[in-house]
């Protein structure tokens, strides 16, 4: 079977294609589709409009209406209208409100609730916006204090960081009350549930429920009488570790655990990533009880940085067993120093690279947290004695790739470029010296592939500079920036464009798309917001009967063939078997894999299916 890739994952945001991007929304309010059952509890044509709106379209899941105002007036009036009806708006972490003249993405959260707001400009009405509302659902709620400002909240991880002027007590009291509801319990500690005396300027406590990851509450009390609340996900050996030894530690085996889900083919999965778990608490508490964690006048030695490590910040010398992944931003390491030294290695090393350490509660003599920030990226490292030994575990977006490079900056510094020439096809630029190169036009959409023996910051480079020079617009939300891929949008006068480069070996693959959004619309080819539509057809002689994600439907010979008249089928993205069967021949099957917003021919020929992106 074929596996058919989608030409266009990432979303376009030109004010042109608005109606075509509601799949971006839910992306952007950190993937909230885990539960579809949050989303249709609310009812997104009872919520407040903005002033003058005038409705174009209402239902339960999505609202769009017209107001007769720019976008940022009009982003301002929305905002009011929905914190008034108690709605408080959040960003992703490390996420900035984007704000221009075409569009502006809100997110907001009420109780369990979620909504989206995406204001744009439509076709032809540069003064004015058009609002589209869509409910999202939570996959993990969290409380936000009444209070809170600066808020950034995502749902999966779970995660929420805000600033409140409530004293510390005040908010671990909220955090309870607020988490109990919600069906968190405090996990009992050794220390931090609540400040150690008046006046303290920290505290932090664990939260636990069963089927999930305990729950981190920092508490930090500024100079400025505000107070810093962080609430994350955090390893269940890192609440092991910190817990009460008063009472006999209890066998990893007597450790509440997630209750296996129904279906079969997850079983093994499952067993296997509980097995991991419990080693590793089994592991964290023996280190918790053992009497082997250093004193605190455990001599801290200066370390050097590890020659010829491939992690994206500096390791110790003293690091063994790495395991660094740099796509998913993850670190793995044992040491044989203590863990005071290993902490004050990363303290030292980080802070040449720009790296700021962000404050942290846990500073102990067998457990340390540290969390930097650079530029919006983030990194958090977790040392901890485990035996005889020190056990080290990061994560964070500074650790992808590129993110943050050991050395000098004159070694950090990537070489400039080299300036690649440009000449035409098809209407695309494209690099003179490419080695193949083909072009596609369909009537909504026509692009560019090639491949050139260029690194990627070469063919970045270029495209950039020569699109520009056609007056596309580059569009930073959705842009992923990564040293063998970069995948960018942009906004054209012929309509939303993107841009896909891949490098492998010494080459780098170019896809170049344009979509005519316009026509697309007006010929009845967008598919509803944020799903795919298929458009069947069937050029051979007899009926031919398909199967598609559960559905029989029946497209009689010819349909199809000599324009899109045949059945049309909407359906969310992914990848779908489409079982197919026509009269005379044997049964057959295929596979296609499609994206949102994207519209697909799927023709039943003599050779079988036949599928073609068409928008």
């Amino acid at each position: 079977m074929r596996n058919i890739q989608s030409a266009a994952k990432a979303p376009s945001q030109t004010p042109r294609a608005a109606r075509a991007t509601y799949f971006l929304m839910a992306v952007l309010a950190g993937g909230c589709f885990a539960s579809a059952a949050g989303a249709q509890a609310l009812d997104t044509s009872q919520l407040p409009h903005a002033a003058g709106a005038k409705q174009i379209y209402a239902s339960a899941p999505t609202t769009i209406y017209a107001v007769p105002d720019p976008v940022a007036q009009t982003a301002e009036e929305t905002d009011k209208a929905l914190a008034a009806d108690g709605w408080r708006q959040y960003l992703p972490p490390n996420a900035e409100q984007i704000k221009n003249a075409d569009q502006q993405i809100l997110t907001f959260k009420k109780g369990p609730q979620a909504l989206t707001a995406l204001i744009t400009v439509p076709p032809g009405g540069a003064k004015t916006a058009n609002v589209n509302y869509v409910a999202l659902a939570l996959a993990n709620d969290l409380p936000f204090p009444p209070d809170a400002s600066d808020i950034a909240y995502s749902p999966d991880t779970p995660y929420l960081s805000c600033v409140s002027a409530q004293p510390i007590e005040a908010m671990l009291d909220f955090f309870r009350n607020g988490l109990g509801a919600l069906g968190w319990s405090p996990a009992p500690m050794a220390e931090g549930a609540k400040p150690a005396a008046a006046g303290a300027k920290a505290a932090h406590a664990y939260f636990v429920r069963a089927d999930h990851l305990p729950l981190l509450l920092v508490v930090q009390r500024g100079d400025d009488g505000k107070s810093k609340v962080e609430l994350k996900s955090v390893p269940a050996e890192l609440l092991a570790a910190e817990s009460l030894p008063a009472k006999p530690a209890p066998a990893a085996a007597e450790i509440e655990k997630p209750k296996a889900p129904a279906d079969d083919a997850g079983d093994a999965l499952f067993k296997q990533a509980q097995q991991m778990q419990d080693e590793a608490i089994a592991q964290a508490l023996a280190a918790a009880k053992a009497p082997a964690a250093p004193a605190p006048s455990s001599p801290v030695a200066a370390l050097a940085a590890l020659a010829g490590s491939n992690a994206s910040i500096p390791l110790p010398e003293t690091a063994e067993d790495v395991d660094f992944d740099g796509a998913e931003g993850k670190l793995e390491f044992n040491s044989a120093s203590n863990v005071k030294s290993v902490a004050a290695f990363f303290r030292a090393a980080m802070k040449p690279l720009g790296w700021k350490e962000q404050p942290s509660v846990i500073d102990k003599p067998n457990m340390v947290q540290l969390d930097f920030a650079k530029a919006g990226k983030d990194i958090s490292l977790t040392i901890m004695q485990m035996g005889k030994q020190t056990s080290v575990t990061g994560s964070g977006e500074g650790l992808v790739n590129g993110a943050a490079t050991p050395g000098s900056e004159a070694a950090a510094a990537p070489a400039a470029p080299a300036e690649l020439e440009s000449e035409d096809s098809g209407g695309f630029p494209v690099p003179r010296s490419h080695t193949a190169s083909g072009n596609e036009q369909t009537p909504f959409r026509h692009g560019l592939t090639a491949d050139v023996p260029a690194d990627m910051a070469a063919v970045l480079a270029f495209y950039r500079r020569e699109l520009g020079k056609l007056g596309w617009k580059e569009l930073t939300e959705g842009a992923i920036l990564k040293p063998d891929q970069a995948v960018l949008a942009f906004s054209t006068p012929d309509g939303p464009a993107l841009l896909k480069l891949v490098h492998r070996d010494d080459d780098t693959s170019i896809s170049l798309v344009v979509r005519d959004h316009d026509k697309a619309a007006k010929a009845g080819m967008l598919p509803k917001p944020g799903q795919v539509r298929l458009m069947l057809g069937n050029v051979t002689g007899g009926e031919a009967i398909l199967t598609i994600n559960k559905q029989t439907i029946k497209v009689a010979a010819g349909v199809g063939a000599k324009g899109p008249d045949g059945p049309k089928l909407d359906l969310p993205p992914g990848k779908y078997k489409i079982a197919f069967k026509v009269a005379g021949q044997p049964a057959n099957a295929d596979e296609v894999e499609v994206g949102a917003d994207e519209t697909w021919g799927v023709m039943v020929g003599p050779g079988g299916l036949l599928p073609l992106q068409v928008y």
